[in-house]
């Protein structure tokens, strides 16, 4: 029966992803937000969120083509708030090796699932706040973060 409950809770989130993906202006909220702001944005997601919660940061490296921006995204699975990396875009899939490598020299370790054939990595354990705040300042240097959510009320 537990097993039965994660697999649907990571169906959902995989769901809403997808669903986030094709229909980006149709009921998800959006804001420009700083690495600073990381912490609150865990924290509110963290208390509010259900199941279906996420929130997509959008690493914007000034490309014209939204292609070649990585996005991270903290979501709600089995009742847990965690860290993705979803392998979905060009971007994050060219730089899977060195999240993971990045990740591992912190002590960090994902764990590779998936779900509706989309690969994605995850973590639910440690200081995922610190961790997602040096992998977009030591990684990508973002010039700004456009953060994507749905599922709970973020205020700055």
């Amino acid at each position: 029966m537990v097993t039965m409950t994660v697999l649907l809770s990571s169906l959902a989130v995989i769901a809403m992803y997808l669903f986030w993906r094709r229909r980006r202006n149709q009921g998800i909220q959006t804001k420009i937000i700083a690495v600073e702001d990381i912490g609150e944005l865990f924290r509110q997601i963290s208390d509010q969120g259900v199941e279906t919660s996420f929130a997509v940061l959008v690493i914007q490296s000034g490309e014209k083509d939204e292609n070649e921006n990585v996005e991270i995204q903290f979501s709600v699975e089995g009742g847990t708030t965690g860290l993705d990396w979803i392998l979905m875009s060009p971007a994050n899939i060219a730089e899977k090796q060195r999240v993971i490598q990045f990740a591992a020299s912190r002590g960090f370790q994902w764990h590779e699932k998936e779900m509706n054939n989309w690969l994605y990595l995850r973590m639910d354990q440690g200081d995922l706040v610190t961790l997602c705040k040096s992998l977009i300042d030591n990684l990508f240097q973002a010039e700004q973060i456009l953060l994507k959510y749905g599922g709970f009320k973020y205020k700055a």
